[in-house]
């Protein structure tokens, strides 16, 4: 497996040139500028849902630019996918504090995650004041890059090559005759580079991002981008690149990296070094390959504009302590909006989450009563009913969850959420996986494969069918994840067991 983007551009509409190379600069950080208090909007297009309180003009070029994007990678990586899984939600607010509040880190300035339903990204709106800051686009198009990764190039990458790749599609510019340049340097990451110089490749090929700090992260990154870019354009070495992460994504132990570079890892960096004081390339893809599509534009409901902050707060899995106050607050919002099925189906999320179940489902029953086609409303009551029916095991409650399911997947054929209910309610109902619950599971995955929760339940379901191969290689990206969490750790183990069993050993039963 040579890995996606390491193969050769299609031929006839991509461009090469020179640019200048690494300049020794001091980077510059500052805010992205906020603006005033405006109504949100919503943007619908292929791959992308995107909420911002900025005009229809703006959000609609930004919309097509998320699309440019989408299409630059699929033309470079050679995916003809048809199936796009889900569109991926972007949330554009206004105030910078707001995002680091959600994060809860002051020095993250956006950040993507999964619910059980989609795919998000929470970024500030805004421009930069200059190259060298680190903007909202930035940003957006590292974590969609690894968001498109998971999808179609699932694989036991170095974290080097994760970080690279997505910063190698980091830093895009728009042309005015619309085309797509790509490959361009990451000025934010060159005074790292320059004044604090690489990052050693020894290290870098080694290690992941746990417990690097400011500089030394700035550096690593900024290291995994120059890497990644000179294996891509350094055409005659790619051969390298291409066997080294197809052994490692094959598990041969004991690699000696030496033999796989010429010169070996010492006659690389320097070779490195070298080609960053160099002018590097960059790269275009012209307008005719890329379609953008219809691009949907309306006001958000109001009640939902006005909750959308707090349902932020929530997406972020809040603590006990907090969802009281969550919870108050969305009360107060949504008595405001006494005929909003939305309102009701986000208050009685909030009162499962802070343990009051039975005001949940009566305030489900209310949204559904108003909305009867709102499938979110259905599921969220069925995952209450699924929960009732496990610890009652009564045959009127297993056939109440069941009912909200099938209503919320006739309502919404590509929720995952339903899917995914579909196929616990037969896995705590016990006794043989019926071949329609393992396809519940199967789209969901589909769906959002980027989803955790989702890839450990289809690599377990995989497993109890003896298929542990192909379970071990579904943990892959989580077990190799460039950073260090129980995830990661719970991947690991799970992984190992499987191994075992491939390799004839017997094991406690996953």
């Amino acid at each position: 497996m040579a890995g996606p983007g390491f193969t050769d551009f299609p031929g006839g509409n991509v461009k090469y040139w020179g640019i200048r190379g690494l300049p020794g600069l001091v980077l510059l950080w500052a805010l992205l500028p906020t603006t005033a208090q405006a109504a949100w909007l919503q943007a619908k297009s292929r791959h992308f849902v995107i909420y911002s309180e900025s005009n229809e003009a703006k959000l609609r070029e930004f919309a097509q630019k998320l699309e440019k994007f989408d299409g630059l990678l699929r033309r470079v990586t050679g995916v003809d996918d048809p199936e796009a899984g889900s569109p991926v939600t972007i949330f554009l607010l206004n105030d910078e504090a707001k995002v680091m509040e959600l994060a809860r880190n002051r020095n993250v300035r956006g950040f993507y995650g999964t619910s059980e339903r989609f795919a998000y990204a929470v970024l500030a709106r805004g421009g930069k004041i200059s190259d060298f800051d680190l903007g909202a686009e930035e940003i957006l198009f590292h974590e969609y890059t690894h968001h498109f990764m998971l999808h179609h190039f699932p694989a036991a990458y170095p974290a080097w090559y994760v970080e690279g790749f997505a910063e190698f599609f980091s830093v895009i510019k728009f042309l005015k005759d619309g085309a797509v340049q790509f490959g361009n340097i990451p000025q934010y990451r060159a005074p790292g580079l320059v004044l604090g110089s690489t990052y050693p490749l020894k290290q870098l090929l080694a290690r992941d991002t746990k417990g690097l700090n400011a500089a030394d992260g700035d550096r690593y990154y900024g290291t995994a981008w120059l890497l990644t870019h000179y294996f891509q354009y350094r055409v005659d070495r790619r051969q390298e690149i291409r066997l080294y992460l197809h052994d490692l994504a094959g598990g041969v132990q004991n690699m000696q990296l030496d033999g796989y570079f010429a010169g070996g890892i010492d006659g690389l960096e320097k070779d490195l070094r070298a080609y960053m004081k160099k002018g590097l390339a960059a790269s275009r893809v012209d307008a005719t390959t890329l379609t953008v599509g219809d691009i949907e534009v309306r006001p958000v409901d109001e009640a939902q504009g006005a909750l959308m902050e707090d349902e932020l707060r929530l997406m972020q899995r809040p603590g006990k302590d907090k969802l009281p106050g969550i919870v108050r607050s969305i009360r107060q919002t949504a008595v405001k909006f006494p005929a909003s099925a939305y309102a009701l189906t986000v208050l009685a999320q909030a009162e499962a989450l802070a343990e009051e179940k039975l005001a949940a489902l009566v305030d489900l029953d209310r949204a559904i009563a108003l909305a009867p086609g709102l499938s979110r409303a259905y599921s969220q009551k069925a995952q209450l009913l699924l929960e009732r029916a496990a610890d009652s095991d009564r045959a009127e409650d297993w056939k109440a969850a069941l009912s909200a399911i099938v209503s919320a997947n006739r309502t919404d054929l590509e929720d995952p959420l339903p899917l995914i209910l579909f196929y616990r309610y037969h896995a705590r109902r016990g006794g043989p996986m019926p071949q329609v619950g393992f396809d519940g599971l199967s789209k969901a995955f589909g769906l959002l494969p980027q989803n955790p929760d989702y890839r450990f339940a289809m690599a377990e379901a995989l497993a109890r069918e003896g298929h542990y191969a192909h379970a071990s290689a579904l943990l892959d990206p989580l077990a190799y994840s460039p950073h260090a969490s129980e995830l990661r750790e719970a991947a690991v183990k799970r992984k190992a067991e499987y191994d075992l069993q491939v390799n004839g050993k017997t094991v406690a039963a996953p």
